[in-house]
């Protein structure tokens, strides 16, 4: 443990820039909230301690959820029963969001970070996707393209690997202990990476030497001149005129003039060689045993016939005709009026492309159809209950397996990844609702859950939640209601003028002032 500690604080400073850009960016958070909080006078609120409330449950639920609205400025919610605080400063552009184990920062469109203690994992963008930092128990890494990229596991008994590079200077250190470095592209030595034990180069692309177990590679002022030497493996290649590459019972190939003139020989080692022979692009074969495909002015007109799969397929010319029939396939299509596909598990249609398309796949127990508008505009059905309807640029709207429901107006960028949806979307969007079923389980004395809901406008300026505690509606500062059980209230600019029922009794405020009915 102690050794992963180390190697854990080693391989944050390996990551010093992302590091350096999260605290500033920490800073700049908490200065604008602190500045907030002066600026509305509001910083009482959200430090409840709810053990010390009154014993009377029904008062005592009330107090653990609390909810303000302040936007363009700030809004802030308490949940005590899940443990949660979350603001939303400046609309969508600040987010602190915070759990008992779990705790999030997002400053959009520049940085987010998520950091689980429970799972001891931290998660940090910068400018997505470029920038990434990530840490586990089990390494470390960070990158921010294509300048900087940074590596680093922890292992207590196997060998650690570990690499970092700030262009064009890097180094680093295989499992094995061997270190490497280098400076592109005047010299450099690198181990185990982008598939070989070795990569060597001078004054790139003057020369450059690959190893890949006992076969090394010279290249001169690449891809012109190459050497490859090895156990039963040799070649040569002065591109584009000519080159080979035989390695013995199992290929042989060569060029000339390339891309022109191809002779191939592959798989020798297997019971289904297979030759290419191609005169590009006027002529191309390829045959293996019960396999043919033939071109003839590559790549428009195509023929395939496969033994196995009883398959004959016909392209005339490609794209724009296809046909074809086997045991597991069959398609037709005249591009871009009509076409289809089926084979096992799948079904693909278009109609009049791109205004058009059809997919459906069904594995074993489950299905999946999609239908897509334009590419982008498009319906999903996934079984069992899973659906989304996407209008571009209008709106998106989903209902997930477990009840889940979102809608979101617009939805200009049609991108459904973690990373856009936390460190962009927001921004983009006017109009939000968010539908949570409530669990099976019932409220302490039995009462019925609802669920939680969740919408707003005009970034969170209109809000509108219900849950378990009651319903809460807010314009900004300017009015707000609220019910919890049989209590509620109306209140315009915050108390100036407002009209409630506590405990069972009537009470208006004026000024600010409470008074009794």
């Amino acid at each position: 443990m102690t050794e992963y500690r180390k190697q854990k604080t080693e391989g944050r400073q390996s990551s010093l820039l992302i590091a350096h850009c999260s605290l500033l960016i920490n800073n700049i958070c908490c200065l604008l909230f602190v500045s907030v909080f002066l600026i509305v006078g509001c910083a009482t609120s959200h430090n409840k301690n709810i053990e010390n409330k009154s014993p009377d449950a029904n008062e005592q639920k009330a107090e653990q959820y609390e909810t303000e609205n302040y936007q363009p400025l700030f809004d802030y919610t308490y949940d005590g029963e899940k443990n949660i605080t979350r603001y939303n400063i400046l609309g969508p552009f600040i987010t602190f969001e915070k759990e008992a184990q779990k705790e999030e920062k997002i400053f959009r469109p520049f940085y987010s970070k998520t950091e689980d203690k429970k799972e001891d994992t931290s998660d940090v963008d910068v400018i997505y996707p470029l920038g990434k930092y990530k840490r586990n128990p089990e390494e470390t890494s960070s990158r921010f393209a294509p300048f900087f990229t940074s590596r680093k596991e922890f292992k207590e008994t196997e060998g650690k690997k570990n690499d970092f590079g700030f262009f064009p200077v890097f180094w680093g250190k295989t499992e094995d202990g061997e270190g490497y470095g280098g400076l592109f592209p005047i010299y450099g030595d690198m181990r185990k990476r982008f598939g070989k034990d070795e990569i060597k180069f001078v004054l790139w692309p003057i020369y450059t030497k690959t190893r890949d177990d006992k076969t090394i590679n010279k290249n001169f002022i690449w891809p012109i001149f190459s050497i490859t030497a090895g156990e039963k493996e040799s070649g040569f290649r002065m591109w584009p005129l000519f080159g080979y590459r035989n390695k013995k019972d199992e290929f042989s190939k060569k060029f000339f003039l390339w891309p022109l003139i191809h002779y191939q020989n592959t798989y020798l080692d297997t019971s289904r060689p297979k030759k290419y022979r191609a005169f590009l692009p006027f002529y191309a074969s390829e045959t293996s045993s019960g396999r043919v495909i033939k071109s003839v002015i590559w790549p428009f007109f195509n023929y395939l016939h496969d033994d196995d799969e009883n398959l004959t397929l016909w392209d005339f010319p490609w794209p724009i005709i296809q046909k074809g029939r086997g045991d597991n396939l069959n398609v037709f299509k005249v591009f871009p009026i009509y076409g289809y596909r089926d084979k096992e598990h799948l079904n693909e249609r278009f109609f009049l492309w791109p205004i058009y398309t059809y997919k459906r796949e069904y594995p074993e127990d489950s299905e999946k159809i999609v239908h897509r508008f334009l590419l982008i505009s498009k319906y999903e059905y996934e079984n069992p209950k899973s659906w989304q309807l996407r209008l571009w640029p209008l709106f998106n709207y989903k209902s997930k397996k477990d009840g889940e429901t979102i809608f979101s107006f617009p939805e200009i960028i049609p991108i459904e990844t973690e990373g856009f949806e936390k460190n962009y979307a927001p921004i983009f969007r006017l109009y939000e609702y968010n539908f949570t079923p409530p669990p099976s389980h019932p409220l302490e004395g039995g009462e019925k859950r609802v669920g939680e809901m969740e919408s707003k406008l005009l970034w969170g300026l209109y809000s509108h939640k219900k849950n378990d505690f009651g319903e809460f509606i807010d314009l900004s500062f300017l009015i707000s209601y609220e019910k919890r059980g049989d209590d509620g209230s109306f209140s315009i600019l915050k108390g100036l003028l407002e009209l409630g029922k506590k405990n069972g009794k009537s009470y208006f405020k004026i000024l600010y002032i409470p008074l009794s009915k």
